[in-house]
């Protein structure tokens, strides 16, 4: 049975170079920040962003700041599961019956487990908390 969470993912403008998203891990890893979950791309030309889901948001809040980085803080979901056929589709059937609507979700599995991030709109937080049981 599928667990969820209302987790904070910390989100950063980054420049599109390379290294850029290695020098915020590296920074990260120099002020002992746990991180679970992180995801970057590139949105268009010369435009780029990361997230973040650490075990401490105020220390890497810390670490991006001196990066000179601005983070915001945004709702998102964390669900977890056994990695079996239908685990992600279940979660999404819940939001969806829930007429909720996915901004963004990065899903994967590994060692057993089955893990996403999911972010709706901040007008949905509580009722997707609702459907998801979190």
């Amino acid at each position: 049975m599928a667990t969820a969470k209302k987790i904070d993912v910390l989100t950063v403008k980054l420049d599109p170079k390379p290294g850029a998203l290695a020098q915020i891990l590296g920074a990260f890893r120099e002020a002992k920040v746990n991180v679970t979950a992180s995801w970057g791309y590139q949105m268009g030309p010369g435009e780029a962003q990361a997230h973040f889901f650490t075990a401490d948001i105020d220390r890497a809040k810390q670490a991006l700041t001196k990066l000179s980085k601005t983070p915001k803080t945004e709702a998102a979901f964390w669900v977890e599961d056994a990695d079996k056929i239908g685990s992600y589709h279940s979660v999404l059937e819940k939001l969806a019956k829930a007429g909720i609507n996915i901004e963004a979700t990065d899903a994967f599995g590994i060692g057993g487990k089955f893990a996403t991030v999911i972010f709706v709109a901040e007008g949905d937080v509580a009722k997707a908390a609702k459907a998801l049981g979190a």
